[in-house]
């Protein structure tokens, strides 16, 4: 199983309306169309995913002053990566037991402690990779990747 982080997540519903609108929103404006293809290259099946509730509410908020058409179908994509994907909930209180919860606060701690029972972490949070990383669990972070791409160390 496949956990994506929020930005990920937002770059997938997203390129699911249209591929090259990933750069129209400003959470997602230094994605590209191509950041969309190698992200659906590395998910391969959207039923691989996991995502936290904590995470679809973000997602949700990030996307809701889009205009009302980019909007419709922002839902629509949610509606239908909610019924392919799996929802993995842990209690808000197991995030202030780790040691990391003053580095990366809620969410983020939430996704390492799921993360270390999954094959993947994708997100596009350098902090939260390195934390990942530090912690065992194997990571496709989207920044790294693009700028591996871009010949920038």
């Amino acid at each position: 199983m496949i956990l994506i982080d929020t930005n990920s997540l937002i770059v997938l519903v997203l390129g699911m309306i249209n591929p090259n609108i990933v750069n129209s929103h400003p959470r997602t404006s230094i994605y590209s169309c191509q950041d969309y293809i190698e992200l659906i290259s590395v998910i391969e099946d959207l039923s691989n995913l996991i995502v936290l509730p904590n995470i679809w509410t973000e997602v949700d908020n990030l996307l809701s002053n889009n205009n009302k058409n980019i909007k419709d179908k922002c839902v629509q994509n949610i509606k239908l990566l909610t019924e392919k994907t799996t929802e993995k909930y842990l209690e808000t209180r197991l995030a202030y037991n780790t040691p990391y919860i003053y580095e990366v606060g809620l969410t983020d701690s939430l996704i390492i402690e799921i993360a270390k029972e999954c094959q993947l972490l994708i997100t596009s949070d350098s902090r939260l990779s390195d934390i990942a990383i530090a912690n065992g669990v194997e990571v496709y972070d989207m920044i790294k990747i693009k700028h591996l791409r871009a010949g920038i160390n």
